[in-house]
């Protein structure tokens, strides 16, 4: 993203004076309009070169060093330490990190006279628009401990739900890699070596044989225009998944696709429940808080789905009716949404939803896991056999001819 330089009165009358990154001069003046500042100027910070290429190149830190500070902050901010004072303890206790770099810069314009989610929302392409959202809503209540509280509680159960998902996917996809492997040597390397003397014996091979030297054959012979193809298509699959309109029909045939179309939207559910809850409870409002856990999705078509929803809320209709209208959420998360909204309980149970997805998606994940390992083996197993047979029978056929 580009950097520009803008220059801001205050209200008292203060100049304000900075270089931020920002998608455009416009969302950049909205920004800084909404925090109570009168714009005066807007420049792209071409002269700032070096602060610009320092906060576009950063690494991206460590998620325990996160873990890590967002804990210390919050016990010092609640054992009476300022702000720019528990920055500074952080800071020096371990000035080598990538994190302790950001919080310099951070802890200056705080000093400077930005608030602490100003001075995070200013690198939105490091910390979440829901983390700096989580900051502003601890400053408007005046117990910002809580509200970090609430953001780890939130990470910690976010990363524990995808860490069941991926361990859940990585080894049926490492026994799938390593099966099409063994294949492969078996079929360009293997069968060439043994097939050649049934060829020399002059004997009449059996068709399964003769299938899987031709297919041997053709496989080495265009080995290379095999692998051309996938480099070219995989090539095509990179440059096009990038395209919105091709994003969007790939993630709704996610979405729709019959038993794992279920089982993603079980797991967004939770995700998007789990976000909600966490934002509502910082007093944040329904549409805003949809607008940042749509910066949590990771599927265009639910984030267009959502963003529908956000324009029936604003024109008056209730929460769970413009869910509902989507047409791709579970009925029984909508019926649990109602009966919140009726309540007047809504964070509570969108809370009780999350966790019933959790629970939901970790047993299907183990049931799905269970079911693909032992198939896996099976197919496997099949198509080893069928090649061992196929190597066999000619030595079955030519002992019994001697015989």
């Amino acid at each position: 993203m580009p950097a520009f330089r803008y220059k801001a009165a205050t209200i008292d009358g203060k100049v304000v004076d900075k270089t931020v990154i920002a998608d455009s001069k416009a969302s950049l003046k909205d920004q800084v309009t909404k925090e109570g500042f009168y714009i005066l100027s807007i420049t792209p910070a071409e002269k700032s070169s070096l602060l610009s290429f320092q906060l576009s190149k950063r690494k991206r830190f460590k998620e325990k060093d996160f873990f890590s500070f967002n804990q210390e902050f919050s016990v010092l901010i609640e054992s009476g330490f300022s702000v720019v004072a528990a920055l500074d303890a952080i800071i020096e206790k371990d000035a080598q990190s990538e994190l302790n770099d950001i919080l310099k810069d951070i802890r200056e314009d705080i000093a400077g006279g930005e608030s602490l989610s100003e001075a995070f929302g200013k690198y939105s392409h490091l910390f979440t628009n829901l983390y700096a959202a989580t900051l502003k809503a601890g400053e408007k209540s005046g117990d910002i401990p809580s509200a970090i509280s609430r953001y780890i509680e939130y990470l910690k159960k976010v990363a524990e739900i995808k860490k069941k998902v991926v361990s859940a996917s990585v080894y049926p996809v490492i026994l799938t890699v390593v099966s099409i492997f063994v294949l492969f040597f078996l079929v360009i390397y293997v069968v060439p070596s043994i097939s050649g003397s049934f060829f020399e014996s002059g004997t009449e091979l059996p068709w399964i044989t003769n299938l899987l030297v031709n297919v041997s054959n053709a496989l080495r012979s265009n080995v290379l225009y095999l692998l051309a193809t996938i480099a070219i298509l995989s090539a095509l699959y990179f440059y096009y998944s990038k395209k919105d309109f091709i994003k969007i029909k790939t993630d709704r045939l996610i979405v729709k696709s019959p038993f794992f179309g279920e089982l993603y939207m079980q797991y967004m559910t939770s995700r998007l429940t789990r976000t909600l809850a966490t934002l509502l409870s910082s007093g944040t409002s329904i549409p805003d808080s949809l607008r940042l856990s749509i910066d949590t999705m990771t599927n265009l078509f639910i984030k267009t789905k959502l963003q529908e929803v956000i324009k029936k809320i604003e024109q008056g209709e209730s929460f769970a009716e413009s869910l509902s209208s989507t047409t791709i959420f579970p009925r029984l998360a909508i019926k649990m949404i109602t009966a919140g909204e009726s309540s007047g309980s809504l964070e509570r149970v969108l809370d009780n939803t999350a966790d019933f997805y959790d629970s939901g998606v970790e047993t299907k994940l183990t049931v799905l896991t269970s079911a693909i390992e032992p198939a896996l083996m099976v197919i496997m197993g099949l198509l080893i056999g069928f090649i061992v047979l196929a190597m066999y029978l000619p030595i079955f056929q030519l002992a019994g001819t001697i015989g």
